[in-house]
């Protein structure tokens, strides 16, 4: 049986051109960007994800040289795929890793990489010893087409090769799912234990971002597993994930661009707050104990008012109280049934009610301000929240009661 030769398509070639091709355009410039900022200021966080932005471009080459049907340098290309592809989803966790952890485990992180590593070189070498009609076999049944029947040496295992990252992947993706979403969590659960202004503090593009960017890669991975060749047949078909993956690597970049400095900012900050804790045996409070604190913490919290500074945190409370740290967010914790951050957004709440109370004609901006928010977003929100409408209404709503009133 002869290798199936390839038909040619009908589409317009700087069209298929132009939609195959933007997806490493837009990588490409991306990683650019990364570079010239890292030579201003290294951050580790952001060196990974110019490594994420490196290898997707490795990624995206090997898709334009399949879906344009560039044989001669599939040697070339589809190493570059069967390092970069099994590589990408990795390459998402090490980033979050360097963006949330205190001290992200380096080794570890080479050890998500050693099957990338593996398929790559195993592809390499595969191709530096296959003959040509070995090649012309391979490309004629299994490359466009995944049949592997007859196949056999160098041939049938790059077919093994593609095969062994599929399934790499496959059990990839929930892994970088569930522990890049726990790390986001923990994070973010730190800087509400820490901080009463977590405005631009937590991460929060990331973790939609993560989960839409996987999601349209494992939708790809799908696709390819079943039959890569049904998109290379139509452009159109192939326009839609080629603008839809560089619409997110797009979106993932400009965020890593403006968030990995202040992340990695609270990230040493929280460090050197648990540094300058004394060094003492931290012994867990006893229900009782803690239920005395949270009333301590409550009169200091009310006598001083100390939620209407913008910058209060839980490092404040501990020096306060002569303690520690972790008393006091346990404290709050159970005792309370808060985080740091919520409770006292929930004290400034109640204070931004009491003047709106008062004074019905006051400004909202005052009243944020007053009350001990960073910024009126974070004001409106968290009034929100507590209060189940936005401050205009709750304002005009006071004043609607009290023009009903009949005059005394």
């Amino acid at each position: 049986m002869q290798p199936i030769f390839l038909s040619k398509r009908s589409d317009p070639v700087m069209l298929s051109t132009i939609i195959t091709s933007t997806p490493i355009y837009v990588c490409s410039i991306l990683s650019i960007l990364l570079a010239l900022s890292l030579s201003i200021k290294w951050d580790r966080a952001r060196f990974r994800l110019l490594m994420f932005m490196i290898t997707a471009t490795m990624f995206y080459i090997g898709h334009f040289a399949f879906y344009n049907r560039t044989i001669s340098v599939v040697p070339i290309t589809d190493t570059l795929y069967c390092f970069s592809y099994p590589a990408i989803f990795p390459l998402i966790l090490i980033y979050i890793e360097a963006l949330v952890l205190k001290d992200p485990d380096y080794k570890r992180g080479l050890l998500y990489l050693l099957p990338s590593f593996i398929c790559g070189i195993s592809a390499a070498l595969i191709y530096a010893t296959i003959s040509n009609e070995e090649f012309s076999e391979f490309i004629g049944y299994h490359y466009y087409f995944q049949n592997y029947n007859n196949l056999a040496g160098p041939a049938w295992w790059l077919v093994i090769i593609h095969r062994a990252f599929r399934i790499i992947i496959a059990v990839e993706i929930p892994l970088v799912l569930y522990f890049g979403w726990k790390y986001i969590n923990d994070y973010n659960r730190m800087v509400e234990n820490y901080y009463s202004n977590t405005e631009d503090k937590v991460v929060t593009f990331i973790k939609p971002l993560m989960i839409a960017f996987v999601a349209t890669l494992t939708a790809s991975f799908i696709s390819n597993f079943l039959n890569r060749n049904y998109f290379a047949e139509s452009i159109w078909l192939l326009a839609i994930p080629a603008l839809l993956f560089s619409s997110m690597i797009l979106l993932f970049g400009f965020v890593g661009l403006t968030q990995n400095i202040y992340t990695r900012k609270i990230v040493e900050e929280s460090a050197k707050m648990d540094a300058e804790e004394p060094e003492q045996a931290v012994i867990p409070l006893t229900p009782e104990k803690e239920h005395i604190m949270a009333a301590e913490i409550r009169k200091l919290m009310d006598e001083k008012r100390l939620f209407l500074q913008p910058n209060l945190k839980i490092n404040d409370l501990a020096h306060m109280l002569n303690t520690n740290r972790n008393y006091i967010y346990n404290a709050i914790n159970r005792g309370i049934g808060l985080s740091f951050a919520e409770y006292v957004n929930k004290k400034r709440i109640e204070y931004a009610v009491r003047l709106i109370d008062k004074d019905r004609e006051i400004l909202l901006t005052d009243v944020a301000i007053k009350s001990g928010f960073a910024s009126t977003s974070a004001f409106y929100r968290n009034f929100k929240l507590y209060m189940d409408c936005t401050p205009s209404e709750y304002q005009k709503r006071g004043a609607s009661i009290t023009a009903s009133r009949p005059s005394q």
